[in-house]
């Protein structure tokens, strides 16, 4: 069986929450999997090597199909001009992965598999901005969900949000659960003087992610030792960010350092007093459990999906109360006892989750489809 899937995620400067959804599930899909071929496909306009891509391309049953249109054409001809058929682009195919929401068309006799992480868009649209908001629309994901064979759902919250908002039978619906691991890289941290007391935010610097949540929350402390690391790519709004940490009352105990790889999140996670992560809204949701990992305690959401992930291994509060927020803190810092509960909760609750059980999962699916 051959099977395409659309890797056009990696054409970035920066791995984050799809792109590296991809590149785990796919490195373990490719080393499980020696009995279909694979084709993945991509596009940019100039021809530059992306290390994933090229990575991706060792495995004996992997080829690359590379295309270099304009994306905005590409984009444009595949809404209103249904053409051109992806898998007849890249020569056939049987089935056609596609692990996140994007423009696509399709031949009659190919069948789809989609990956939908969440509902955002839907759920907070506030958290957008017009050009996203625009994007959606215009990719029509109503119409996307009712054209695919399969979706897969990275958490039952998106399951859920699948069936309440579009309306789609739950049979075609199945949760695969991302997985979680950090390989152990901190000599690279050497280059970064962190604070001797930090807590941590690890994320895209954007409205969605509540980082300013977290600010506010620093400011009602009291232990003056106490530092925030902000580390993360530049998002929509970012410099809204900025401005509230630079006109703080404490606004020298905030250090930012912009986007961190994968490999050097262990480190952080490490040396971090804790991890506050109160978004306010995600479909799975990575940090945390990659925290929970390395043994670093987690305060999160209680909204969307996030729940769910963490079970009982991490502190809930409402984004929306900086004062409950701030009281997690407390209790974390002078707590020595529920610190070391969450953090033996959290080693027990991340082997819920494995990528060679989700590749395991998507080899059985598409040998069913």
């Amino acid at each position: 069986m051959v099977i395409a899937i659309d890797i056009r995620t990696f054409v970035t400067s920066q791995l984050t929450g799809v792109g590296i959804y991809a590149w785990e599930i796919l490195n373990h899909l490719f080393r499980q999997d020696k009995q279909n071929q694979y084709k993945l496909f991509y596009n940019q306009t100039f021809g530059r090597k992306i290390k994933p891509v090229q990575d991706l391309a060792n495995y004996p049953n992997v080829t690359l199909h590379y295309h270099h249109y304009p994306n905005k054409l590409l984009n444009f001809s595949l809404k209103y001009f249904h053409r051109p058929c992806l898998d007849e682009l890249i020569e056939g195919c049987d089935i056609f992965w596609f692990p996140n929401l994007n423009f696509w068309q399709v031949s009659n006799q190919c069948k789809v598999i989609l990956t939908v992480h969440d509902l955002s868009f839907n759920r907070i649209p506030w958290a957008y901005s017009a050009k996203m908001r625009l994007w959606h629309k215009l990719v029509k994901p109503r119409e996307k969900f009712n054209q695919v064979d399969n979706i897969i759902a990275v958490s039952e919250n998106t399951k859920n949000d699948l069936i309440d908002l579009y309306h789609l039978a739950a049979e075609k619906i199945k949760v695969v659960y991302p997985g979680v691991g950090l390989r152990p890289k901190t000599e690279d941290l050497k280059r970064i003087n962190l604070p001797k007391k930090f807590i941590l935010y690890l994320g895209t610097l954007e409205p969605r992610k509540n980082v300013e949540g977290v600010i506010l929350a620093l400011e009602k402390i009291s232990q003056q030792d106490l530092y925030l690391v902000i580390a993360g790519g530049q998002g929509w709004l970012y410099q809204k960010i900025y401005k509230l940490a630079r006109q703080s009352k404490v606004g020298s105990r905030i250090i930012f350092l912009n986007y961190v790889s994968p490999a050097d999140r262990f480190g952080l996670y490490q040396k971090a007093q804790m991890l506050v992560w109160p978004s306010f809204y995600e479909g799975f949701g990575f940090p945390p459990l990659e925290a929970m990992s390395v043994g670093c305690p987690v305060i999160t959401s209680s909204n969307s999906s996030l729940s769910e992930v963490v079970g009982e291994a991490a502190l809930l509060v409402d984004p929306y109360n900086i004062n409950e927020i701030a009281e997690a803190i407390n209790q974390l810092l002078s707590n020595s006892q529920l610190r070391q509960n969450l953090v033996d909760k959290g080693y027990e609750q991340i082997k819920k989750y494995s990528w060679k059980e989700s590749a395991r999962k998507m080899i059985d699916l598409f040998n069913r489809l």
